[in-house]
C-alpha cells in the first residue's frame, strides 16, 4: 500500500508539473540542503526525505521543493517567490491568503484531470508558533485515491525566509490524521522560530 501511495503522489506532482509546462530537475543529494536560505534537513519528525525538486531553473518564481515520508504520512514542501518581488510575513495577508487559495485550485484540478476521484473540502484551521503567533493556514480536504483508498489531504501555506513555504500533506484517512499532520507542519516552525 505505501508503495502505490507513493507513486500516486510521485504521478500526480509530475502529470501537474508537466501540464503547467514546468521543467523538473531532481536532485539526490544526501545532507541538509538549502535554497533561497531554507534548508530542507534529511530527516524530520520522524519523516526521511525521499526527493529534492528543482522547478526555479526552469520557470523561476516555482522554486524548489522536498518529499519526505512517514509510514502513514507524505509531505512535500515548497519554497518560492511565485514572482513577487514582496511577501508580507503575515499568513493572513491577501496575498497569502490567495496564494492559499491557489493550492486549493489545484487540488480539485487533480480531481478534473482523474488523478483523485471524491474531493471534498473539510474546513480549515491554523497552525500557531510556541509564542501562539499564526504561522500557517491550512485546509483540509479528504480524497479517493485511484486505489479505492480513503485519504485525508492537507494544504498550508505561511511565510519564511520572504518566500511563500506550503505544505502539501498526505495521510491515509483516519480520526487523528490533522494532529499528525499538524505535528509535521510544527516541527518545521520549531526549526524556524524557535521556542526559546
Amino acid at each position: 500500500m505505501p508503495t502505490m501511495f507513493r507513486t500516486i503522489c510521485t504521478i500526480a506532482i509530475t502529470f501537474l508539473a508537466a501540464m503547467s509546462g514546468v521543467v523538473l530537475a531532481e536532485t539526490s543529494a544526501t545532507g541538509p540542503v538549502t535554497f533561497f536560505e531554507f534548508t530542507f534537513p534529511e530527516e524530520i519528525a520522524g519523516a526521511q526525505r525521499v526527493s529534492i525538486r528543482d522547478y526555479e531553473s526552469g520557470t523561476p518564481g516555482l522554486g524548489y521543493s522536498a518529499g519526505y515520508r512517514q509510514p502513514n504520512l507524505t509531505g512535500t514542501v515548497y519554497i518560492y517567490d511565485a514572482g513577487k518581488r514582496s511577501i508580507p510575513d503575515d499568513p493572513q495577508a491577501p496575498l497569502v491568503k490567495a496564494e492559499l487559495e491557489q493550492s486549493q485550485r489545484e487540488i480539485f484540478g487533480l480531481q478534473e484531470r482523474g488523478a483523485y476521484s471524491k474531493v471534498e473540502r473539510k474546513g480549515s484551521f491554523t497552525i500557531e508558533d510556541a509564542h501562539g503567533r499564526t504561522r500557517f493556514i491550512c485546509t483540509a480536504f479528504a480524497y479517493v485515491a485511484n486505489d479505492g483508498r480513503p485519504v485525508d489531504s492537507f494544504a498550508c501555506l505561511g511565510v519564511a525566509k520572504s518566500k511563500f513555504l506550503k505544505f502539501r500533506i498526505s495521510i491515509g484517512r483516519h480520526d487523528g490524521s490533522q494532529v499528525e499532520a499538524k505535528g509535521f507542519v510544527g516541527a518545521w516552525i520549531d526549526r524556524l522560530w524557535p521556542p526559546s
